[in-house]
């Protein structure tokens, strides 16, 4: 299998366009089949997340943001060439 588009995806998320990296990483996540996929799975939910709260949606935000961090704070503090702690500190900010 491919490598994981980290990079992509970071790319869209430091943009905005949090759909659009929920989408690249989505792509990745349905054929992967390693013991890490939560992580993915968690990735997935943190832009979803963000893409709410960028849209005025903090219940909707809200929600899927403590979805993303039950996912992702097993990984942290870094996974995968991703610092959790950080997206787990913006998870929080943006569901605030």
């Amino acid at each position: 299998m491919a490598d994981p588009p980290i990079e992509e995806f970071e790319r869209a998320l430091v943009s905005g366009r949090f759909f659009e990296a929920h989408e690249i990483m989505e792509d990745y996540w349905i054929a992967y089949r390693g013991d890490d996929r939560d992580f993915y799975k968690g990735l997935i939910q943190s832009a979803a997340a963000l893409h709410h709260a960028a849209r005025g949606n903090a219940a909707g935000a809200s929600r899927v943001a403590a979805r993303a961090r039950a996912y992702l704070t097993p990984y942290a503090p870094r996974h995968g060439g991703v610092d959790v702690d950080t997206l787990l500190e913006r998870l929080k900010r943006s569901a605030a």
